[in-house]
């Protein structure tokens, strides 16, 4: 009777025996990526002293060094407290208040604009209480640890901690972009990491991690598509309640003409930076961006990205419906929130790696091809060719890279699927239970 089962047991047994195998084979094992995430880490630190080198220690403005992105959140902050909200959204004012106290000189020609709705605009808020160089730091300490956190959280016990796996997190490129810019892509990504591990266990925090996402909503487009698809009502709510309180408090805060305000600023950035962005298309991993870097007009550009993003909608949905692993729900929701947007930055890769690491998850409980574990090191160390490419304009290749892992996402959904249906045992015929059901039935009716 239990004869299947046990020799599914073993088979699987055997099977997990094999794959250890093979990978303690592969060149590309948890040795040889904790060695490369040492040397990438090594790197972005000989990077930053010889930037302080350079900058006499950051003081020199005229070279654009860390936390330039940063300065904006605190300028922001700065100008909140100082004046009022509103005028955060105003070039001239935060571009003032950067050259005064953040890390452009007056007179440069880059432009940083507040592009954030007022609910970011609401969490920054207390950043300037510190000078700008401590604010940075604590952002990026709070936020990095946030993030590694949650990351590791995909892994679950399943790596051993002698393994270090934190290390191929913190020495990722991507973390490396984001704290050389004093980005929040750390806190974004890990609010869905975060989310996706709790969604079984506490669905109402899953809900409330998705609400705060409402800093950066374009990247929280997706999560509305799981929910309903997976009919997780409670956390919808959740997350719908912490939405509408967040933003209700943000405006009250902040007022309610930071609103027209943030789309006001949205549209420059769609115009000057998405549409017309030059350089900007070269660091910009969107297919929009890889159109117009390519020659083709705006409007078979926004052709193109809508095409992708709603293939995007469309597998992200498939593989919730069909997987329940929780590694491969975070892979392809984080990758394809990337895909979707049209406003993506090299820095807002941070997403890839939370990716990456929901489908290694999978991959150490069933194995791993070469050709999965050559692209996953790839796409690891893509920021690498984002973040460098505006040097050289080579054609935009990133968003073919969040197609290559969403089609590999998409490739173990249906091969695990399959072997889980080829392993059960098979089912006992309708007709071989009928003679027992009729015969009970009979018996009932004569002693009746």
């Amino acid at each position: 009777m239990h004869q299947p089962s046990q020799e599914h047991a073993m088979a699987h047994g055997a099977s997990q025996s094999v794959v250890q195998s093979s990978t303690a084979r592969h060149w590309i094992n948890a040795y040889t990526v904790r060695r490369g995430s040492q040397i990438m880490l090594c790197l972005s630190l000989l990077i930053f002293a010889l930037g302080a080198w350079v900058t006499h220690g950051f003081t020199d403005t005229r070279i654009t060094g860390p936390a330039s992105d940063f300065s904006v959140f605190w300028a922001a902050s700065h100008i909140a407290l100082h004046s009022h909200p509103l005028h955060a959204y105003d070039i001239d004012k935060i571009m003032a208040v950067i050259n005064q106290y953040g890390t452009l000189e007056a007179g440069t020609e880059r432009i940083l604009p507040w592009l954030y709705p007022p609910t970011f605009l609401l969490l920054v808020l207390p950043l300037s209480l510190l000078p700008l160089w401590p604010s940075y730091l604590l952002f990026m300490l709070a936020t990095g640890l946030f993030y590694v956190k949650a990351t590791l959280g995909l892994l679950g016990r399943q790596v051993d901690s002698r393994q270090h796996a934190w290390m191929s997190i913190v020495g990722s490129p991507a973390v490396f972009v984001t704290v050389l810019m004093g980005q929040n892509s750390m806190l974004t990504a890990g609010l869905a990491a975060t989310a996706v591990a709790w969604l079984d266990k506490r669905p109402v925090l899953a809900g409330v991690a998705i609400g705060l996402l409402a800093i950066k909503p374009q990247l929280a487009l997706l999560f509305p598509v799981v929910l309903l698809v997976t009919r997780a009502w409670k956390t919808l709510a959740s997350a719908a309640v912490t939405a509408v309180v967040f933003t209700a408090v943000s405006i009250a805060v902040c007022g309610w003409d930071t609103v027209p305000a943030f789309f006001h600023n949205a549209h420059w950035a769609e115009t000057n930076l998405v549409e017309h962005g030059g350089t900007a298309w070269y660091v910009m991993p969107t297919f929009l961006a890889a159109a117009r870097a390519a020659g083709f007009g705006v409007k078979l550009a926004y052709v193109t990205q809508m095409t992708m993003a709603v293939l995007a909608v469309i597998t992200t949905a498939y593989v919730w419906r069909r997987s329940n692993d929780s590694g491969l729900r975070i892979a392809v929701l984080a990758t394809g929130t990337l895909l979707i947007s049209p406003y993506v930055r090299a820095y807002e890769l941070t997403w890839l790696v939370v990716a990456i690491a929901g489908y290694v998850s999978h991959g150490i409980r069933f194995g791993l091809s070469g050709t999965e574990r050559t692209l996953l090191v790839a796409a690891w160390l893509l920021p690498v060719f984002e973040f460098t490419n505006p040097l050289f304009h080579l054609p935009q290749v990133g968003p073919f890279f969040f197609v290559a892992v969403m089609a590999l996402i998409v490739q173990r959904v249906r091969q695990h699927n399959a072997a889980h249906a080829a392993s059960m045992p098979p089912e006992v015929p309708l007709a071989r239970r009928m003679p027992v059901q009729a015969s009970a039935h009979v018996s009932a009716h004569v002693s009746g």
